[in-house]
């Protein structure tokens, strides 16, 4: 072969392979996954988030050359082979597993079926025992380590610990929960209280063991409320011991007087205290009574403490009985103050679950839910416009609320301790609180709350206040079992007589007469223009009196 030759043949060799080369680098191959994950080992910046929706080609500076650009190898036939010109194939989506594949449940499932005979019973026997000594700290409003007891299918799977593990049908030794319950538990179950008798762990190991079925209707039911519902309430006809006045009213109706009982209302006569009706059944304690000012409706706030709550609105007849139009609200705590707004088309709510309700009384429908407190809320009273609302907490504080827009508008942190009970003054322009301080504080809502004075000489804690229906007088209730009237914020009265705390107290629509209740279960009358005593009463039906002690 002649040099010209060889010369020409090179030269077209070295043309086709820069032809080649230059159309590779003008559409390079998309990067493999491969050399993808290489890419970003090399690049010390994270990609941004545009990188991530649509990948950028590689630059031709990062592309492979194909071997047919390597002057040591300029044999035609390298740069043709197919294998370097192919496209791979794009990523099947199993090549990502763990994006696409949905995690597996966790452990067993839960059972729903009847017990069979001679079988532990869930509602009968062990959901008593949960309601005792584990509701109050793993409910809806307050679930401790992410653990809601309340509905079978959460209290199945367990919480924060024990997820998969918590319950074990057939095998209590492998089940947390049982762990949990013994003395050795760590930590131990019921935390901070006294640990279940060995009697009630026996019962609970047992169930497990059985299957740890649920024999209610559904497991996402809330059972407790299903045990309530179901559990008979025994009231006897006959009170052997007294039991504390936790709320008082007057029945516009009739003029009697209501007093809160053991699962029950008591009505008395004003002129003579005999028992007039006993209205039933109601959670164990009934913490406040209300009426409409026309007398129409009568509503309840009542539970058992840590158990149970509810809010029951009562249509008053004209001999001034009581049916029971609606229950509005059945809750997991209790329910301690009820309130109508001035109007009586608004009913307003609120309790140990921390939040305000509001109602339409006319059709019990909710109106708004407010949760702005962090404790309980233990009184709510409505303005006289009925514009706003005034609640006392147990988070030391009192608000404001706008009842149209259901937002808060201020907060007074003055008492610096539990507050009890909360009021506007006759003309709105003022709140009056009292609590745990033992100071009834006046303060004004629309200046930032500023305090404009201060009523002390309190020997205990101001459980409650109220202005009568005249607007005349403010009547507070304290532990150091008196009573205070005043006048203009100048003490009028201090009603004395009482031998526990005062807890509640009531004014008749006339506001004439003031009827107070104390812890013993003692209910007293006065008149309130000049603080006079009448007559006093246990309000305990059939309670004997005691026997006179022999003498000596």
């Amino acid at each position: 072969m002649s040099a010209r030759m060889l010369m020409s043949l090179t030269l077209s060799l070295l043309l086709s392979t820069i032809v080649i080369a230059a159309d590779d680098a003008k559409k390079p191959e998309p990067a493999k996954p491969a050399d993808a994950k290489k890419a970003e080992v090399k690049k010390p910046e994270p990609a941004k988030p545009a990188d991530a929706k649509k990948a950028e080609p590689a630059k031709p500076a990062d592309a492979k050359k194909p071997e047919s650009a390597k002057t040591d190898k300029p044999k035609p036939a390298e740069a043709a082979k197919p294998a370097e010109t192919k496209k791979p194939e794009p990523a099947k989506p199993a090549a990502k597993p763990a994006e696409t594949k949905k995690e597996e449940p966790k452990g067993p499932a839960f059972t729903v079926r009847p017990a069979g005979p001679g079988q532990v019973s869930f509602m009968k026997e062990i959901a008593p025992i949960f309601v005792q000594s584990c509701i109050a700290c793993h409910n809806a409003k307050k679930a401790e380590s992410k653990y809601i007891m309340t509905n079978f299918a959460q209290l199945f799977k367990g919480g924060q610990r024990g997820e998969g593990t918590n319950l074990i049908p057939g095998k209590p030794d492998e089940s947390d929960f049982i762990e949990l319950i013994h003395l050795d538990g760590e930590p131990r179950m019921p935390y901070k209280q006294d640990p279940l008798p060995a009697e009630k762990i026996a019962l609970i190991e047992k169930w497990v063991k059985e299957g740890a079925a649920y024999d209610g209707k559904s497991g996402t039911e809330d059972w407790t409320i299903v045990l309530r519902r179901s559990a008979p309430i025994v009231i006897p006809e006959a009170y052997p011991v007294s039991v504390p006045i936790t709320a008082l009213a007057f029945n516009p109706k009739g003029g009697d007087i209501v007093a809160s009982g053991y699962h029950e209302l008591t009505f008395w006569k004003q002129a003579d205290n005999a028992l007039v009706r006993r209205v039933r059944p109601l959670a164990e304690r009934i913490y406040e009574i209300a009426y409409t000012a026309d007398g129409a409706w009568m509503a309840t706030a009542s539970g058992d403490p840590g158990q149970f709550g509810s809010v029951k609105l009562w249509k008053v007849e004209a001999d001034g009985n009581a049916t029971l139009s609606k229950e509005l609200l059945e809750t997991t705590d209790s329910v301690f103050a009820v309130a109508f707004s001035p109007d009586g088309k608004t009913l307003a709510a609120a309790g140990a679950d921390r939040a305000i309700r509001l109602w339409n009384v006319a059709d019990g429908k909710v109106l708004a839910t407010i949760e702005d407190h962090a404790d309980w809320i233990f009184d709510v009273a409505f303005s006289p416009d009925g514009k706003r609302l005034a609640s006392a907490s147990r988070d030391k504080t009192s608000k404001v609320f706008d009842v149209v827009k259901k937002e808060a508008l201020v907060t007074f942190p003055g008492h610096a301790e539990t507050v009890y009970t909360v009021s506007f003054t006759p003309d709105g322009k003022q709140i009056v609180s009292g609590g745990g301080d033992s100071q009834v504080r006046v303060w004004n809502p629309d200046d930032d709350a500023k305090q404009t004075r201060v009523l002390g000489g309190f020997g205990g804690a101001v459980f409650k206040l109220q202005y009568s229906p005249d607007g005349k007088f403010l009547v507070t209730c304290s532990a150091d079992k008196s009573l205070k009237v005043y006048e203009n914020f100048s003490s009028k009265h201090t009603l004395k007589g009482h031998n526990d705390w005062v807890y509640s107290f009531a004014i008749s629509p006339d506001s004439k007469t003031l009827a107070s209740g104390s812890w013993d279960g003692e209910v007293r009358l006065w008149t309130l223009a000049d603080g006079k005593p009448g007559r006093t009463f246990i309000a305990a039906p059939g309670l004997k009196a005691p026997a006179p002690a022999a003498a000596k």
